[in-house]
């Protein structure tokens, strides 16, 4: 928690200066207030003054290094939804939230958030300073929710939808351990043989004398380039790894890549099903909470993660706003199914698109679901063939000679 240096004067009329540990500046007013003080000045004791600069220095860092996870954001949420349930005001809401939290940056943005709903602004507003965190799906949600009179309502939704989005990114990790394991584990074997049992093969091999099958004098000379240029092979690895984080923030690099995962074999239609969840989950959010059509639709554009969906939710919001019915505007697009645009017509009829997005939604779930589980059980036989055949090949190479030392001793 900073530290605080204020002016003030007492019931007195004294000046009286000092030093107070506080959540913001709204927190040192309230104090002082509390001990019938009037603030006249206020101003966060820096790291010189404070004689904790290694520990100004290091909170700096951290606030740096730290980031806002999924999970942080539906503790936030469910929260704030049990504090407004049970009566508690909103500020006082957000204060218990921000003294219990761990993720220090999580309570600084809180603490701002505290000052400035004291300072008169609007939840939803001083969500707004924090888009990184809090996206703006989030904070219209919110601001509908603060305009109905249904905060805590528009709360519950947003902490389900948040809690549905963990558990999908769960699945998928769940999912991606194994393959990452098995490979993995393929590297470090390949990398202990050619660096340990090469070697001593290449030395018994040299004094049977003659010419080595091709595959075995193969892999004695990738031994050898593992020996020689270690330092060379890992600095490779880690400019390839950092060249590729950088290839990604390049925008033309990031639409190539959209559009391959949405046509790539066997998981460009887990990809597709995957994005079509997100935005049916939060156009059905976004539409229950009393959000626009279109403005539904253009936010719903940003969550899709993906160029290609994003240029193809634009193309609805301008054929909607030009008059055209949104299942033919959908449909248009070639880039939702016809169990999308079929289910989203009905809604069109019934006149309830708002609870046919949410069965959608929950159709898309299970989808994802379901293929995700096929996707598991698929992977799993594949890699370890794959790992047999990567480690079957050198150990095959390895004793090849073995087979043939009758010619190698001629």
């Amino acid at each position: 928690m900073p530290k605080f240096r204020y002016v003030a004067k007492d019931v007195a009329g004294k000046t009286v200066t000092g030093e107070i540990m506080a959540g913001g500046q709204a927190d040192v007013i309230n104090k002082l207030q509390m001990q019938n003080m009037i603030p006249m000045s206020i101003t966060e004791v820096s790291m010189q003054n404070s004689g904790g600069g290694f520990q100004a220095i290091n909170d700096k860092i951290t606030l740096m290094t730290t980031s806002v996870k999924l999970e942080d954001k539906v503790f936030f949420t469910r929260q704030m939804v049990t504090f407004l349930n049970a009566g508690v005001t909103l500020t006082k809401s957000i204060k218990n939230i921000a003294d219990s939290q761990k993720n220090v940056l999580m309570r600084k943005i809180l603490n701002d958030m505290y000052d400035d709903i004291n300072a008169g602004s609007d939840f939803s507003a001083a969500l707004g300073k924090h888009p990184k965190v809090f996206d703006q799906m989030y904070v219209n949600i919110v601001k509908a929710g603060e305009t109905s009179g249904n905060l805590d309502k528009a709360l519950g939704s947003l902490a389900g939808y948040m809690d549905k989005t963990s558990k999908m990114q769960k699945s998928i990790k769940s999912a991606m351990m194994y393959p990452k394991f098995v490979m993995i584990l393929t590297v470090v074997i390949v990398f202990v043989i050619m660096w340990k049992i090469m070697p001593v093969f290449e030395s018994l091999f040299s004094s049977f004398g003659g010419d080595l099958p091709g595959p075995t004098q193969l892999l004695i000379d990738a031994s050898g380039i593992v020996q020689n240029h270690l330092l060379l092979i890992i600095g490779g690895a880690i400019a390839i790894y950092v060249g590729i984080k950088y290839a990604f923030k390049v925008k033309a690099v990031r639409d190539i890549w959209d559009k391959f995962t949405i046509s790539a074999p066997i998981f460009g239609e887990l990809v597709k099903q995957i994005i079509v969840s997100r935005v049916s989950s939060v156009l059905a959010l976004l539409l229950g909470s009393g959000t626009s059509m279109l403005e539904s639709i253009e936010i719903s554009s940003k969550v899709a993660n993906n160029v290609v969906y994003e240029t193809a939710l634009k193309s609805v919001a301008t054929d909607v706003s030009n008059g055209i019915d949104l299942s033919v505007s959908f449909k248009k697009t070639n880039q939702f199914d016809d169990i999308f645009v079929q289910l989203l017509q009905t809604g069109e009829e019934t006149g309830k698109i708002d609870d046919l997005m949410v069965k959608i939604a929950e159709y898309y779930d299970e989808a994802v679901e379901l293929k995700i589980k096929g996707f598991s059980s698929l992977i799993e036989p594949l890699l370890i063939v794959f790992m047999g055949i990567v480690v079957g090949g050198i150990v095959v190479a390895i004793y090849l000679p073995m087979f043939t030392m009758g010619q190698l001793l001629e």
